[in-house]
């Protein structure tokens, strides 16, 4: 009992997952289901049976609903995600510190020793000597 109740579970909210996908499509088949009563009394050209519309105003409509529809969601969902992802980031705390080996002290090696010391100042302060060949 409780499997198939799971199941069916699966069933109803993988088919309303798909109706989404499936709007246009149904529009089309309820469009071809109802042509003569769409192109009777639900037609804005009824009135005027020269230029042929036989209800495809009234289709074109409701694609075009669905499809604003289906832009102003995906637009929502776009700002929502560009507003809400920010903050996210807020929740999260971040911890500096120093880790074991930048708290250690440098012990000095004797083959880098001699390269470092350094007296700037008799540098500095020397005339220049000539070169006598």
């Amino acid at each position: 009992m409780n499997a198939t109740l799971r199941t069916f579970g699966v069933y109803v909210l993988t088919s309303l997952l798909m109706l989404r996908t499936l709007v246009v499509p149904v529009i089309l088949v309820d469009f071809e289901l109802r042509h003569d009563y769409i192109a009777q009394y639900l037609c804005e050209n009824r009135l005027r049976p020269e230029l042929h519309c036989d209800g495809k105003c009234y289709l074109a409509k409701k694609l075009k609903a669905a499809q604003e529809h289906d832009e102003r969601e995906a637009s929502q969902r776009l700002v929502t995600q560009l507003l809400e992802l920010p903050h996210e980031h807020l929740l999260t705390t971040f911890t500096f510190g120093l880790s074991s080996w930048a708290e250690r002290e440098l012990e000095p090696t004797p083959f880098l020793a001699p390269v470092y010391v350094h007296d700037s100042l008799s540098d500095c302060f020397r005339p220049p000597q000539t070169i006598f060949c």
